[in-house]
């Protein structure tokens, strides 16, 4: 029976719906604390570990999972997970944000349901491509697989059974979803600009960016959680802001700004590497700093995570991608001013940096309550038959 509800057919419609919803919550929460000093009684955890926990294995986990279960779906051919056993893992999900929000004894139990919720999504993601053999996409995999990981350290230190363990955890499962996003970006944006724009071939750039961006960022993964003070590591940021703004120069393409499902995924990728510059200055300006990682999460990852549950919510209920709505252009244009509001504006007017911050949450906050009101609906009833 649960298998026949629209809302339970397939992975993204729960995990869309849900990481909106909690980002709004946690938002929410998070201006409290910021402006108003709200006091989450998580002892040894600090307000802002416990946002950056709740964006990073609350809101873009939940993101990821709703995409992966679709993806691996259309990369095997078999039907992944619905009816109730999604209805399980998507439940999991739930009391582990819900446990996030209560005191420390709470969020270890909290903990506890991540850590099953990311075991089970690990194993049915796995067991459908070796079952077909498509080892080439355990690449994708094996960085969830990493994220769980960076989870038990984090939990590690929560508990202070390990220093600065939640320090590690979450950058290295921030850098994780950042690598596992780019990845995926890079496999579909080509594809999506041609379809899109109507080319005769798709757009590329050459391998060696692939190569040298694989090189750079685990080097750099490497030198920033041991030794982020270090020059060698302000370079090896500054290298890969190179590296990928030639993979912007060579995936521009004018028309492309004509399409909000488009420019918003180029604009994340502008994001991301004005992150890495600004990380890269950060040894010779350190309150720079949290604005280079604000600007691959905000404007990185928050925009491409934004503009994919768009897409994806509309291509796979049945409707046409390149149809013009209003409301998502809406909602895609206040989140890019937010990013704006929240990354570079404060370069230029720092004294002025919490009134920006102020700003940028309240542009996502009308970012995401517009998905919701024009999403909401499209997700919980059956797919369209044909576009309309």
């Amino acid at each position: 029976m649960l298998r026949n509800l629209p809302f339970l057919s397939i992975g993204f419609r729960p995990f869309f719906i849900g990481a909106a919803i909690h980002s709004l919550l946690s938002i929410i929460i998070w201006g409290f604390v910021y402006f108003y000093k709200l006091d989450l009684f998580l002892l040894n955890m600090s307000p802002f570990e416990w946002h950056a926990h709740s964006m990073i294995f609350g809101y873009t986990l939940a993101v990821i999972a709703g995409f992966l279960l679709t993806a691996v779906s259309n990369w095997t051919g078999l039907e992944i997970l619905s009816g109730k056993y999604l209805l399980l893992l998507f439940t999991i999900w739930v009391i582990a944000r819900f446990l996030w929000y209560f005191n420390f004894y709470f969020g270890v139990i909290g903990g506890i349901f991540d850590i099953i919720f990311i075991i089970i999504l690990l194993i049915t993601l796995t067991l459908p491509i070796i079952k077909v053999k498509k080892y080439k996409q355990l690449v994708i995999i094996s960085k969830l697989f990493i994220i769980l990981i960076a989870y038990f350290i984090f939990i590690l230190g929560y508990l202070n059974f390990l220093n600065n363990g939640m320090y590690f955890g979450i950058y290295l499962a921030l850098i994780l979803e950042l690598s596992m996003i780019l990845t995926i970006l890079n496999r579909i944006f080509p594809g999506f600009t041609k379809s899109g724009l109507n080319l005769s071939e798709s757009i590329y750039s050459p391998a060696w960016i692939d190569k040298a961006s694989i090189l750079l960022s685990l080097s750099w993964l490497i030198f920033f959680l041991f030794f982020k003070e270090l020059f060698f590591t302000s370079l090896l940021a500054f290298s890969m802001f190179i590296v990928l703004s030639i993979r912007l120069w060579y995936w521009h393409h004018r028309s492309l700004w004509k399409y909000p499902l488009l420019w918003s995924l180029y604009l994340a990728l502008f994001f991301i590497c004005l992150g890495f510059l600004l990380l890269s200055l950060s040894y010779f300006f350190p309150y720079v700093y949290y604005l280079g990682i604000h600007s691959m999460t905000y404007g990185g990852i928050g925009l491409i995570t934004l503009s994919m549950m768009c897409r994806v919510s509309l291509g796979h209920t049945g409707r046409n991608v390149k149809t013009n709505y209003p409301l998502i252009n809406l909602s895609l244009i206040i989140f890019s001013l937010g990013a704006i509001s929240r990354v570079i504006l404060p370069l230029v007017f720092n004294s002025y940096a919490n009134w920006f911050l102020l700003i940028s949450e309240f542009f996502w906050l009308i970012s995401f309550f517009t998905f919701l009101y024009f999403y909401l609906p499209i997700l919980i009833k059956p797919r369209l038959k044909k576009h309309l």
